[in-house]
């Protein structure tokens, strides 16, 4: 009997297994390479590992994912002390128990997908659509197999508006309905706990209820009650790490703190507008016993750091550029006999490019039908209410960018990416049965065998696209003549 329900649930669900066992296989090959420092390694690494010396550091963003990357290097017996001067060989250093976790979020995040787009309300066939091109995105498989903190974050961004969906499903007072909202509660806590742009979730989410939800016009009771976990326990999350952060390190660092911390010795080299108060404390913690005093001193420092931040990235981009992927980051750079081995933050061009392709056909068709009278014979779920979340949470992961002056990078754009992704996936669904007729969303297949070869046909490009560019995800060497091959764009390779 079991094994019959094991094999019934293999049957019905197969694209989980194939999705699950891919996510994990991209994320996870060879992830021990390249056996050195790349890119904001030096940073992420070394804060990370300072959780195991007690020795206090100063970092622009929230401590929480330098504290989980700190855990899972305590958990590992990683010795602390590693300089991780940029580029530098790892030598007989356990970094990857540093690169595990990353990963992990990296694999967690295609499945996660999967489920917030079917949690929406979408059709089997959009779910694993979405969750394909994320699967098979370069840039996702880049930034999940490094010391980063930057996958983390979306994995919380985009669990946090999963159990947000999840939680309307429930009657309100129920005992699930208490368990997701405190879930998501946490879940908000703990994104803005890693980097400010984490903001942008608790934003979607309180516009959400207060608008679409009509917060104030609930009971007393549920509208005290969303209060108190939306608005109010995610930022007690947020002063709860802060607490455990100062808890964790209590002691200053003189000398020989690593390659990241140093410049904080060095003030003709350091960024800040005032340079007094971060050279004082950007190696010791804040000063006095009250817990309060600290954390908003901290954050004063982080806030002014941003803000203050005046020097230029030689891959920075222009926000308006990230849609379109204009300039790639090369994070690593290897010389060897006759070949090289490259690895760039570069996305899946076919999958960049059907995300802003998905928006822009979207609008254009709603637009159209509503000049029509609405007499476009568009499926229904160009209307579902779900697609608001989508098109906010692009929104809010895109426009706030143009307001900030500092150097700004690609990677900034992945949230807004995924919701891009999801929203091509709706418009790909939906053409197709403008054109041959609609399906049923429980079905895998569309009723009719032409959209299916149009389906699996855009399964075929993004896969091969991804196997073409995986060289430069992965540091497969290359002659300079498939490097230039590669490079569609001039700005790809400067």
């Amino acid at each position: 009997m079991l094994k019959g329900r094991i094999f019934l649930w293999i049957i019905n669900s197969w694209e989980l297994l194939f999705l699950g066992i891919f996510s994990f296989l991209t994320r996870f090959f060879n992830l021990s390479f390249p056996s050195k420092v790349v890119f904001d390694e030096a940073h992420f690494g070394l804060y990370a590992t300072k959780y195991l010396s007690y020795q206090y550091y100063f970092d622009i963003h929230p401590p929480l994912g330098k504290m989980l990357l700190g855990l899972f290097g305590f958990l590992g017996n990683l010795k602390p002390g590693f300089y991780f001067d940029p580029n530098s060989l790892y030598g007989d250093f356990n970094f990857l128990v540093l690169r595990f976790l990353p990963a992990f979020f990296g694999s967690l995040l295609v499945l996660l997908i999967y489920f917030f787009v079917k949690e929406l309300g979408f059709s089997r066939r959009v779910a694993f659509l979405a969750s394909f091109l994320v699967l098979f995105g370069n840039a996702f498989i880049v930034q999940s197999r490094f010391i980063l903190l930057d996958i983390i974050l979306v994995f919380f961004i985009f669990l946090s508006l999963y159990l947000f969906v999840l939680s309307k499903r429930f009657l309100s007072f129920s005992r699930k309905w208490y368990l997701s909202n405190i879930f998501l509660a946490l879940a908000l806590g703990a994104v803005i706990s890693i980097k400010w742009t984490g903001f942008g979730a608790l934003a979607i989410i309180w516009f959400l209820v207060i608008f679409e939800d009509r917060l104030f016009t609930k009971p007393k009771r549920e509208l005290l009650t969303k209060l108190g976990l939306i608005f109010l326990t995610p930022f007690s999350v947020y002063f709860l790490v802060f607490s455990l952060h100062f808890y964790l390190l209590p002691s200053s660092c003189s000398e020989n703190c690593g390659a990241m911390l140093d410049r904080y010795l060095q003030p003709e080299k350091y960024f800040f507008k005032d340079s007094s108060t971060a050279l004082a404390y950007g190696n010791s913690p804040p000063p006095g016993n009250n817990l309060w005093s600290k954390f908003i001193m901290a954050n004063q420092m982080m806030l002014g750091t941003n803000l203050g931040y005046s020097s230029t990235h030689y891959y920075q981009s222009d926000w308006w550029s990230w849609p379109f992927m204009v300039r790639p980051i090369q994070y690593f750079k290897e010389p060897q006999n006759g070949t090289t081995s490259y690895i760039y933050f570069f996305g899946n061009p076919i999958v960049w490019w059907l995300g802003i392709a998905g928006i822009i056909g979207y609008f254009y068709l709603i637009i159209k039908n509503f000049f029509n009278k609405f007499k476009l014979k568009i499926s229904q779920s160009f209307y579902s209410k779900s697609v608001l979340i989508l098109i906010l949470g692009y929104l809010f992961y895109f426009i706030p960018f143009v307001t900030i002056e500092r150097s700004i990078l690609i990677y900034h754009y992945l949230p807004a990416l995924i919701f891009s992704i999801i929203l091509f996936s709706i418009f790909f669904e939906g053409i197709l049965e403008m054109i041959f007729g609609p399906s049923s969303k429980d079905k895998f297949f569309f009723a009719n065998k032409k959209a299916n070869l149009l389906f699996i046909g855009i399964l075929a490009i993004v896969f091969l696209s991804f196997v073409y560019f995986s060289p430069l995800t992965y540091g497969f060497p290359l002659t300079d003549e498939s490097f230039q091959n590669r490079m569609w764009l001039e700005t790809w390779g400067l």
